[in-house]
């Protein structure tokens, strides 16, 4: 793929342009892969595609787990283009995934809240069954195994872990 983030080619992305993702831990440790993404809808495919030929490479996930990270990443990836401004034009939002024994975590950088709405910060919110919306970190927060968002310089990163079971127990 040849996404970018920051208008750099993803080749030239650096550690620094993802200073404030949480890193597995723990014996065999690895941060598996990161790529940036155009902040436009027809990229979640893609954020989702890589996040599955990533995984794709690790034999040992179980399917549910696969299937439970590919969800997530599209419901943070969506939100990331219809709450910040990596959905304004030029916007890009990047994607990093780690694997190591006992989970995998994967990261969601954007570019922070939109000027209209400055103190925007990702929350769990009660949603009525008739919404069309608002049940993208409720279903995160069922999912994942852990989850936790976090302000940055220059934008925010939304993380979740999955266990091996893929749920909270």
């Amino acid at each position: 793929m040849s996404a970018t983030l920051s208008g750099r080619p993803a080749q030239e992305l650096q550690a620094r342009d993802f200073p404030y993702v949480p890193r597995a831990r723990g014996a065999g440790a690895v941060v598996m892969a990161r790529c940036g993404f155009p902040g436009e809808k027809s990229h979640v495919a893609q954020a989702r595609r890589f996040v599955r030929s990533t995984l794709g490479l690790c034999p040992a996930i179980p399917p549910e787990v696969l299937d439970s990270a590919l969800l997530l990443v599209s419901e943070i990836a969506s939100n990331a283009i219809r709450h910040t401004r990596s959905g304004e034009p030029g916007g890009r939002f990047g994607v990093e995934v780690h694997h190591s024994p006992g989970h995998l975590t994967v990261a969601v950088h954007d570019e922070g809240p939109r000027g209209d709405d400055p103190g925007a910060h990702p929350t769990v919110e009660a949603f009525s069954p008739d919404s069309e919306g608002g049940r993208g970190l409720a279903i995160i927060d069922a999912v994942a195994s852990d989850w936790n968002t976090e302000a940055v310089p220059g934008g925010r990163v939304v993380a979740f872990t999955l266990s091996p079971a893929g749920a909270r127990g």
